[in-house]
């Protein structure tokens, strides 16, 4: 109940990482620049379906070397105009790292510009970036129309904590989650999205590999009194069947998301990856 209320609150820690661009405004210090993208924006009426299907916030300063990174999965989220508060409707995801630096941020955002291919809108770039930049690439949606391979890459946090960015773009033509995340992981794996339409197989092509849906989160076991089915939740999150790799995602486990870019940063974090492992309801439980 705590953090349901809390995302609707001024004071909470997603609130308080977004006002560091909300209160920037309309005068920015010199160095500030920020990306925003999501694949529905939050100030124009047309989406474009042929970017990515990935929502999130890049932000960084050039004076102080310092860089945050928010994935998401809130639909015209964040709004800088308005300072919208984040919804508590549906199932959510938000993970924000705050990076090692500003190079980190370019490594991360060279990754976008070929693979996830994000729609950006609402950013802001200091004079110091040029058109050469990769931030200024990422931030005016210059399309490349790259062919090139699935990512995973290492990145850490600024407490060194290691992250892996893994990433397609809308040429490879396969599914996510069982054709990238789980064979690379090498793990079979469970994963809760916004499924909608037709779903894909729940082995990878060598048959290794087994990708299972999460139809039924139930927080009981954690001492909350909430549970709710898949089709209440827009979160994108995949736990491993072992080896506790915890998975935050922007795009979803259906057919239709192999025309898209998109991506996930996995990790591995016991706490959390018993957690979620106690919440979830495979298919097999929920057909039995």
């Amino acid at each position: 109940v705590g953090s349901e209320m809390c995302i609707r609150d001024s004071t909470c820690a997603l609130q308080q990482t977004l006002a560091a661009i909300y209160d920037a405004e309309p005068n920015p210090p010199k160095g500030l620049g920020w990306i925003c993208y999501n694949d529905e924006v939050a100030d124009r009426g047309k989406d474009s379906g042929s970017f990515g299907h990935t929502k999130g916030v890049l932000a960084f300063d050039l004076e102080s070397d310092t860089a945050f990174w928010l994935l998401h999965s809130w639909p015209k989220f964040p709004n800088v105009k308005t300072r919208d508060l984040a919804s508590a409707d549906y199932g959510q995801t938000y993970l924000c790292i705050t990076l090692q630096d500003v190079e980190t941020a370019r490594y991360i955002a060279e990754q976008m510009y070929h693979r996830q291919e994000p729609q950006t809108y609402q950013c802001r770039l200091p004079d110091a970036v040029k058109e050469d930049d990769i931030f200024y690439k990422v931030a005016n949606d210059i399309d490349v129309n790259e062919t090139d391979p699935p990512c995973d890459v290492a990145f850490f946090s600024k407490g060194w904590q290691p992250f892996r960015l893994m990433a397609k773009n809308r040429h490879w033509d396969k599914d996510f989650w069982i054709d990238l995340v789980g064979p690379h992981l090498q793990v079979n794996i469970d994963v809760e999205t916004w499924r909608r339409g037709t779903v894909p197989d729940t082995e990878d092509e060598d048959q290794k590999d087994r990708t299972s849906d999460v139809l039924h989160v139930d927080l009981t076991s954690l001492g909350v009194n909430y549970q709710w089915h898949y089709t209440k939740d827009h979160a994108k999150w995949g736990v491993s069947e072992t080896d506790d790799w915890v998975c935050v995602a922007d795009i979803n486990r259906q057919t239709s998301q192999e025309k898209r870019g998109g991506g996930s940063i996995c990790f591995r974090n016991e706490t959390l990856w018993r957690c979620l492992k106690e919440i979830e309801l495979l298919k097999d439980t929920e057909d039995a």
